[in-house]
């Protein structure tokens, strides 16, 4: 599992956080989670819910997101939600469970960002 560290840059907003990939093939790449919450309606079964969203972009140590070889901004290379819900009335603790969701969407991204530059660097045949 690729391993990461957070990340000084200039101008996070609240609920962005920045890390360092530490190894594997995408080391050294800065992300940048953005974590944001919707809240649901309550039903019978349901007294509590959030909806979290962890948007991971690929940075640069000034907070500029990075373009890819094709040149497409890396704004969003992955995009997940958690729905959070408790019963009973009970208040729903959005951050303990955000951690865990930038956790595993870097986990993810590292893994993805691996793929993709192997990819990328395959001979395409013509013809």
């Amino acid at each position: 599992m690729p391993s990461f560290s957070p990340k000084t840059v200039p101008s996070l907003e609240a609920w962005q956080f920045a890390y360092t990939i530490d190894d594997g093939h995408s080391a050294g790449t800065i992300v940048r989670a953005t974590v944001t919450q919707a809240t649901e309606p309550t039903n019978n079964d349901a007294q509590a819910a959030a909806v979290l969203k962890c948007t991971i972009a690929v940075i640069d140590e000034h907070n500029n997101v990075q373009t890819d070889a094709a040149g497409d901004l890396m704004s969003s290379v992955y995009v997940t939600t958690k729905t959070l819900q408790t019963d009973a009335g009970q208040p729903v603790n959005v951050a303990d469970h955000a951690a865990d969701l930038v956790a595993s969407c870097i986990v993810e991204v590292a893994n993805r960002l691996a793929v993709h530059s192997s990819i990328a660097a395959m001979v395409i045949p013509s013809g």
